[in-house]
């Protein structure tokens, strides 16, 4: 009882909550070249985020290239800017969770169109959504911010009343919901903004997470599982975020079950690894599985903040199940001595046969 009371102790002590990650932000990056082909240096580049505006800018490297990371999901307007005029633009770069926008310009092709860049861009911004949405939408992000959520929930829904037909919206006012832990609620605008955009990785995701956390397991999978398959680059923190939720809801056999394809889709995420091995103490008939497991972890984060739980939860295991561990030295050696047998078998029967 002593042991079981300590491995219990280690457990909660280690693992507290398996903390799932939202996530709605992606890349944008490219390489400029002149009028001669040549790499444009310093150029400035405008990214302008369409429907809900937002603006960012980038200068190009020395070798023509740049990159904006951090950028919300959404359509965007990537506009290269030379001696203070608008170049080139490209008014249709898509922004998904996790994802990086290739976007290249080559100021040859943009002289040979001859075609008027500042008409262009102003057919886009007319295209832009009203200050009035634009105005509720940033009040609600700096609310937000502030963590007065409330407030961010009341002003999202006024920007969505506004103008019903902008996922990203939605999207927003269910993370404000989801921090006020109202999930049932979090969870019918995540639908809303999959509604609008059922493509977007990100919304599944996040879904998924609220479900969870509404004690909603079965949807929360089904969420989880179509984010992986929208975002196969992103499928192993998907099926992370599936084991999370298990892990909380103390299903550690499915749990471990998410953790081994998230590591599958990912083998470099450790923590993967190190939530798998938590999960195996679930059952005394897996505790000695937890070993090698949260070995490879260590491997990974020697001296990572989970390394010293990790290390006192192998040895727990190995006193739960002293007869079922073998360590990777004695399996070797048992594989050895089992080689040098078959070999004097097969001596002994060649023996045998030239008498």
């Amino acid at each position: 009882m002593k042991f079981a009371s300590k491995i219990l102790l280690l457990l909660f002590a280690a693992m507290l909550f398996a903390v799932p990650g939202f996530a709605q932000t992606g890349n944008i990056e490219g390489t400029v070249l002149d009028t001669d082909g040549k790499p444009l240096v310093g150029a400035t580049i405008s990214i302008d985020r369409q429907g809900i505006t937002q603006h960012f800018e980038v200068k190009t490297d020395r070798n023509g290239k740049y990159l904006h990371a951090g950028l919300p999901t959404g359509n965007y307007k990537v506009t290269v800017t030379k001696d203070g005029k608008a170049a080139t633009s490209n008014p249709n770069v898509r922004v998904t969770f996790g994802g990086s926008a290739k976007t290249d310009f080559d100021l040859r092709q943009a002289a040979a169109q001859g075609a008027s860049e500042e008409e262009r861009a102003k057919v886009a911004e007319e295209k832009a959504k009203q200050e009035a949405v634009k105005g509720s939408f940033e009040a609600a992000r700096t609310a937000m911010t502030a963590k007065n959520y409330d407030e961010a929930i009341r002003l999202f829904k006024e920007a969505a009343d506004k103008d019903p037909t902008q996922h990203v919206i939605f999207a927003n006012l269910a993370d404000a919901l989801s921090s006020s832990r109202k999930y049932d609620d979090a969870a019918a605008m995540y639908r809303k903004a999959i509604e609008l955009k059922p493509d977007e990785a990100a919304y599944h995701n996040n879904l998924g997470i609220v479900l969870g956390n509404a004690g909603k397991v079965e949807e929360a999978a089904a969420a989880l599982q179509k984010a992986a398959e929208l975002n196969p680059t992103g499928a192993g923190q998907s099926y992370y975020n599936l084991g999370a939720v298990l892990t909380n809801r103390g299903r550690t056999k499915e749990a471990s079950d998410a953790f081994k394809k998230a590591i599958e889709f990912n083998p470099q995420m450790a923590q993967a690894y190190y939530q798998l091995g938590i999960s195996y103490f679930g059952s005394p008939d897996t505790i000695p599985q937890a070993i090698p497991v949260l070995q490879k972890f260590l491997e990974m984060q020697p001296t990572g903040q989970d390394a010293e739980a990790a290390k006192q939860l192998i040895e727990a295991a190995k006193q739960a199940a002293p007869t079922g561990y073998k360590s990777e030295k004695a399996i070797a050696e048992e594989k050895a001595a089992a080689e040098r047998a078959e070999k004097a078998k097969a001596d002994a029967e060649k023996a045998k046969k030239k008498r």
